[in-house]
């Protein structure tokens, strides 16, 4: 991205933060999804300090009159965020999480792909039972997928649930791409050849979810927060 394209996407964006997040309705979104949460505000480029937290619905503008264009989260949540230290052992991390969301990230070129992993995605989870799931619009041309830590035994043979992160998110993530593949090569061969049978097998790999985003303290975009590419909000969405 040349410097041009840059200094076009910071003055879009930051034309319209205050504006955005002064609504009391937006931080106070972003101010209850962040409880037990480690958050990070980005600052158009680069983050903010790690680990910190929200302590009041007010402190989202505060973030941003001093730059904040965007707000990401942590799919673990934590007794308190603020006592994780970075190189923390195994075992303090596990006796400072409490719990863990499974975040599924579909991303892709083309957001058409991404709808299409999407709902298939749903469709299957759906199958196996699973009703409690939220999606919301990355943003940009992707979308995150949220199964809630309340869809998950607390125990599973006497081990810990919220002691199995990231080794039980990755294994079930795992799972749902080797049984999502087969539909999202036939349907995006569809798309791409409507008239042919011809299967692409390579354009699939572009979307699949990256298992490395399932990872100790990864941040993803918080529901509400603005995408510093596009200037569009990350909004919920209703599971179809």
């Amino acid at each position: 991205m040349s410097k041009e394209e840059v200094s076009f996407k910071e003055q879009r964006i930051r034309k319209i933060t205050h504006f955005y997040y002064s609504q009391p309705s937006i931080q106070r979104a972003i101010y209850e999804f962040s409880l037990n949460r480690e958050i990070s505000p980005r600052y158009f480029e680069g983050f903010g300090k790690r680990p910190d937290s929200l302590q009041y619905e007010r402190d989202v503008f505060e973030m941003v009159k001093k730059g904040a264009t965007s707000f990401h989260c942590s799919e673990e949540l934590w007794s308190d965020p603020l006592e994780i230290v970075t190189g923390m052992s195994e075992s303090d991390a596990n006796r400072l999480r409490i719990v863990w969301d499974l975040l599924i990230d579909i991303d892709s070129k083309y957001i058409d792909y991404s709808k299409i992993l999407a709902q298939i995605i749903i469709k299957m989870l759906n199958f196996h039972g699973v009703k409690n799931i939220g999606i919301k619009f990355s943003g940009s041309k992707g979308f995150h997928i949220i199964i809630p830590w309340r869809s998950f035994p607390e125990e599973v043979n006497e081990i810990k649930t919220s002691d199995m992160f990231p080794q039980w998110p990755r294994i079930v993530t795992q799972y749902i791409m080797e049984k999502v593949q087969p539909q999202l090569i036939d349907q995006v061969s569809r798309l791409q050849a409507p008239n042919r049978y011809i299967k692409d097998f390579t354009a699939p790999k572009e979307v699949m979810p990256d298992l490395v985003l399932v990872s100790p303290r990864h941040l993803f975009r918080m529901p509400y927060s603005l995408h510093e590419k596009t200037s569009l909000a990350s909004i919920p969405l209703e599971p179809t």
